[in-house]
């Protein structure tokens, strides 16, 4: 089982890296499995990738070899790029003013990738939040930053909602995009329900066919009724952990 730790006792890293000021902010430790990961903030500037590989060590005297050519975003199509290590980040995944998703490790990348191309998609076309640049690390795209607009001023949609929804969701479908994920905590509904927006595009296609299409559009009574909360969880981060959304 993958356990996803905040702080250790150790530095496992410090055999890496040269005296310096040195903080982990991320780590995912799984010593049943093949490797674990490290994220490393250097001199608050640098931000280092270790990764350990399974077997070799307990959990509490991990030492790494050091990290390969790390991916990036490729679908870079907004003019502006911010480093994140500028941004002020919250407490919690939805900041006061925007938010910011990035790749945390490699395999988060693919993710990214899908959900940037789709923001391309439709850009313009007020469905989605709006795109404010790409996040990038070291020279490499890991991520986005986007508006907030559910900072107090939206909802989740409920059955109610469904006309409203059904609207929006038609929208993206006649750009040829499926969403791919339509649970009722994709569907942001603005104060006085009169518009919706809709997030999480990770799983956006544009090859879907119009079958498809209109088997998502019949499905979504079904996902406003939903009470198993799928798809509504907040990430809460400890108070040492201020870059990482």
């Amino acid at each position: 089982m993958k356990l996803v730790i905040l702080a250790l006792a150790i530095k496992p890293w410090a055999v890496l890296l040269p005296p310096t000021t040195s903080k982990s902010f991320r780590q995912s430790v799984d010593p049943e499995s093949d490797e674990s990961e490290f994220r490393v903030l250097v001199d608050n500037k640098f931000v280092k990738y270790i990764t350990i590989y399974g077997g070799l060590f307990m959990c509490d005297e991990m030492c790494a070899s050091p990290p390969t050519r790390l991916p990036g975003i490729t679908s870079t199509w907004h003019p502006t790029q911010i480093n994140h290590l500028e941004l002020h980040m919250g407490r919690k995944l939805r900041s006061n003013t925007v938010i910011a998703k990035f790749a945390r490790f490699p395999w988060e990348v693919p993710q990214l990738e899908r959900e940037t191309a789709a923001y391309e998609w439709i850009e313009g076309h007020q469905i989605g939040p709006a795109f404010l640049g790409h996040l990038t690390e070291e020279g490499r795209v890991i991520g986005f930053i986007m508006t907030n607009i559910a900072d107090g001023n939206c909802r989740h949609a409920t059955p109610e909602d469904y006309p409203l929804c059904h609207l929006a969701l038609s929208k993206l479908h006649q750009l040829g995009i499926s969403h791919g994920d339509i649970n009722k905590h994709n569907f942001l509904i603005h104060t006085g329900g009169k518009a919706v927006t809709l997030i999480d595009f990770d799983r956006a296609s544009r090859t879907a066919t119009p079958k498809e299409l209109e088997d998502e559009l019949n499905d979504l009574q079904h996902q406003l009724e939903d009470t198993s909360g799928r798809g509504g969880r907040i990430v809460e981060l400890p108070e040492d952990e201020p870059h990482d959304l």
